[in-house]
């Protein structure tokens, strides 16, 4: 892309100034879009360039199109020219409100300096709000407008996606919102093909009013869908937790020598292993799923195994579909996974720590245990060591 390196190494005002011949309004630099979350996007221009963009978190994504787009004649092929741009949409997630932002701007705009910038036009157009749960204020969702404009004004307005509290489906009155913006590029002389791209950005979220079936979390919020979060334990000394992180780094990395044993015993819920954990919020299977691990704890260590303080400690836990009993059907001796005594106090200061995660992080349980392939929320663990 040689004529974006050349064009990065100039000014905004100097590349518009050299392609156009007209010297740009002053105007004031385009206003700052989340500034930290913008410099993180810029290093992970791969991923922010896709789709459906990157997630730095439950709570943030971006999406960055960075765009030398050659123009064509119509019937011949041959070379027109150049308009050049980058598409910036940072999005946060409210945790606490129903609420996601959208800051969207359209930057570095030119075009080739032979051509009339006043046939060069730019337009983008967000889709998906103001549905019977969603309403989306900003306007204008839709802006059309020159090179010339864009330079000027490289801003459309700050979007913002709200959704009633306990509105939605479910036990947790959930709402899916799947935001999109189309990108369009002409040289209206009526003899260039346009550029289009109906589906430029794809921005997943969902609302929910889980409240306190959440657990330690907030009432209301929303997150990015697309974004698998993780869990970090501390199995450092001095850790209130470290027996705890101890026994799942043993389950993840020598599952061969945990309870149960069998050959070709595979643990899931490592970062990086494609196989995540997803919450499990029904009650009644989550106490099945601690039941069948203490059976392996008696089974091993015998019926006083929890002499001295010590409790039967599970990985993976018994809040996921991946625990001893609902992974099984039933049959924990064939379990991917891991039931030994640790100490209690660690034991429940572990458990602590991943109910504030599910807390923090909105992980949720829409999944039906009847239906294969139907789960909760998904998310991985790792070890600090």
């Amino acid at each position: 892309m040689m004529l974006r390196k050349w064009a990065a190494a100039l000014s905004t005002a100097t590349i518009l100034a050299a392609f156009t011949g007209a010297q740009p309004a002053a105007a004031a630099p385009p206003q700052a879009l989340a500034d930290d979350l913008r410099t993180a996007c810029a290093n992970h221009d791969a991923e922010a360039a896709g789709q459906r963009g990157w997630a730095r978190s439950r709570f943030e994504q971006c999406h960055h199109l960075d765009l030398d787009l050659e123009l064509k004649k119509v019937n011949t092929g041959a070379h027109v020219g150049w308009i050049f741009l980058d598409l910036w949409v940072l999005a946060t997630a409210s945790d606490g409100d129903r609420k996601v932002t959208y800051e969207v701007s359209v930057e570095e705009v030119g075009i080739s300096s032979h051509l009339n910038d006043a046939l060069g036009y730019i337009s983008v157009n967000f889709t998906g709000c103001n549905t019977a749960d969603v309403a989306c204020t900003g306007t204008p969702l839709f802006r059309s407008d020159t090179i010339q404009g864009w330079f000027n004004q490289p801003k459309l307005a700050t979007i913002v996606a709200t959704s009633p509290n306990g509105v939605g489906t479910g036990t947790y009155k959930t709402v899916d919102l799947l935001a999109m913006m189309s990108l369009n590029v002409e040289y209206r002389d009526g003899q260039t093909i346009p550029y289009s791209n109906p589906v430029a950005v794809l921005n997943a979220s969902r609302f929910d009013s889980a409240g306190s079936l959440l657990g330690n979390g907030k009432h209301h919020g929303t997150v990015f869908t697309d974004f698998v979060p993780v869990l970090d334990l501390d199995a450092r000394t001095g850790s209130n937790h470290e027996a705890e992180a101890k026994h799942v780094r043993h389950a993840l990395r020598r599952p061969e020598l945990t309870f149960p044993s069998f050959v070709g015993k595979g643990v899931p819920g490592e970062v990086g292993s494609g196989h995540p954990l997803h919450r499990l919020m029904n009650s009644s299977l989550s106490a099945q799923n601690h039941n069948g691990s203490v059976t392996i704890c008696k089974d091993v260590w015998g019926q006083d195994y929890a002499t001295g303080g010590m409790e039967c400690d599970e990985f993976p836990f018994q809040s996921t579909y991946e625990g001893s009993s609902t992974s099984t059907g039933g049959n924990p001796a064939r379990w991917h996974g891991s039931a030994r005594p640790i100490d209690g106090d660690q034991n429940g200061a572990g458990g602590t720590a991943l109910s504030n995660f599910y807390g923090a992080q909105r992980l949720l349980d829409n999944g039906d245990p009847t239906v294969p392939g139907s789960y909760g929320d998904a998310f991985y663990v790792n070890v600090l060591t």
